[in-house]
């Protein structure tokens, strides 16, 4: 086989190449310049192995193009990898044999000049190589291996779900992706949660189209504060952002300050008038490593705890809140010793703040059985001065019990919601083991306003009664979003 190197270096002497991509030592793998390619940065993101088609169908070299058309109109596919003795010589393009003679060999027209990739690749620098080459397809290879293939149709779903299209951040899907990731190994996390003020009210005051600047304002100075080595910035729904580090606790709260000296001190000559906010801070303490748990779980905890922390400080007239509740002043910088107050007094405030926000909660639920494998579910909800309930009918053999009673929970909570115009949908709901002999319950649900929809997460540890625990997951997931509306 005649060694691709030359090749490589040719192609990287391309215009418009060499920018994004270099050779890298005897397997000839190119890597994205510009991505750090350490494999603690690689794996806190989505990558390549996550979408990449593992399902190989491949041609040799002296297989016709006949049978490469046969190939590619049975598996539905525009590209074959060519293979000799187990080693990828060339790709073959359906454009490679249009007008081609159905006996010409397929050695003779292949194109040796392809693009391997690692499978740590991130999918957004795949995607990016892919649009430089102007290529349908990439090869991922590992340690001279051929272990999948990446097509732009298994890039663009996540790149779409993946980024908020108003800021330019990622969503809290790739946000979870990094966190999760950084859990597994065996680092700890601490998460920052902003919460613009009176975001709704400025909303209606001037306007969504002013409203949609504020939060490209607030995305582009937290993205000036973060480091994209140490941290993962999203847009998590609404007028919230949230930031995963792997920063400790002192850390993460320096950078807190940096963002709230710089949104205080920030003029914005588009805006009306200034831009404030609330930060909540939790984790970046552990000193031992975790054992037995789920880190799905886990994240959500620290995300639920970091936005208990920002209610407290808005409930404190504060722009910092630390998790041991106490506000700090814009610009103002916490005391560390601060950090040892003990976890009772701690979840007292926290639930003192609470309590004076617009809460939904659980008054009632019940589950009763039909003929056959039809049941109806009835959930009524209160946020403290109005009460709501919906009843639903459907099919509820084995774990659609629970999903019939969290489609019921949706509809009331829509109840609550301004105009028909706003609804909560649940996308999913998943029961898992937590390692801890106990279960948890996942809920994704999807937001639906005239401007846009944003998918929120919940969990809630199952108890007795799976039903309300579901329930209560589904009210973890939404109950920071509508807030405002209700």
């Amino acid at each position: 086989m005649r060694s691709q190197h030359c090749e490589y270096t040719r192609l990287c002497q391309k215009p418009g190449i060499l920018a994004s991509i270099q050779c890298f030592d005897s397997r000839d793998i190119l890597f994205p310049a510009s991505g750090n390619i350490s494999g603690e940065s690689v794996s806190q993101m989505k990558t390549v192995r996550d979408v990449m088609t593992t399902d190989i169908v491949h041609l040799s070299p002296g297989n016709k193009v006949k049978t490469a058309i046969i190939l590619m109109k049975g598996h539905n596919i525009g590209g074959l990898p060519v293979l000799e003795d187990d080693q990828v010589v060339g790709m073959l393009d359906y454009l490679d044999i249009l007008g081609k003679d159905s006996d010409i060999l397929v050695g003779n027209i292949m194109d040796r000049e392809f693009i391997p990739i690692p499978p740590d690749m991130p999918i957004s620098d795949a995607a990016d190589l892919m649009a430089k080459m102007g290529a349908g397809r990439l090869l991922v290879m590992e340690n001279g291996t051929l272990v999948g293939i990446v097509t732009r149709s298994d890039l663009l779903p996540e790149m779409g779900k993946s980024f908020d299209p108003i800021t330019g951040l990622a969503r809290a899907d790739a946000m979870r992706d990094w966190g999760i990731a950084a859990l597994r190994r065996g680092q700890e996390i601490s998460v920052l949660f902003l919460d613009l003020d009176q975001f709704g009210q400025f909303n209606k005051k001037y306007g969504h189209i002013t409203g949609d600047r504020v939060l490209k304002h607030v995305a582009q100075i937290l993205r000036s504060c973060v480091d994209e080595n140490r941290d993962m910035l999203c847009r998590y729904a609404g007028d919230e952002f949230v930031i995963v580090s792997t920063r400790n606790s002192q850390e993460a709260n320096e950078l807190a300050q940096s963002i709230a000296e710089k949104l205080r001190t920030t003029h914005n000559p588009e805006l009306p008038e200034p831009v404030t906010g609330s930060i909540g801070i939790y984790g970046g303490k552990r000193t031992k490593e975790r054992e037995q748990v789920h880190y799905e779980a886990t994240l959500d905890n620290l995300i639920n705890l970091a936005s208990k922390s920002c209610t407290l400080a808005k409930g404190q007239s504060g722009m910092i809140a630390q998790p041991n509740g106490s506000g700090l002043a814009s610009g103002e910088i916490a005391k560390t010793e601060s950090d040892v107050q003990p976890a009772v007094q701690q979840d007292s405030q926290l639930e003192g703040a609470l309590s004076r926000s617009k809460r939904l909660r659980i008054v009632g639920l019940s589950l009763s059985w039909g003929a056959g494998s039809s049941a109806t579910a009835q959930v009524e909800l209160s946020n403290g001065a109005v009460t709501r309930s919906h009843t639903r009918t459907g099919f509820a053999l084995g774990q659609n019990a629970i999903r019939l009673v969290v489609d019921a929970a949706a509809e009331a909570i829509s109840q609550f919601l301004p105009s028909p115009d706003y609804a909560v949908v649940a996308e999913s709901v998943n029961i898992v083991s937590s390692g801890l002999g106990n279960e948890i319950v996942l809920v994704t649900a999807l937001l639906a306003s005239p401007q846009n929809q944003l998918r929120v997460c919940g969990s809630c540890i199952v108890k007795q009664d799976s039903y309300r625990s579901a329930v209560a997951a589904l009210l973890q997931a939404v109950n920071r979003q509508i807030s405002d509306l209700i």
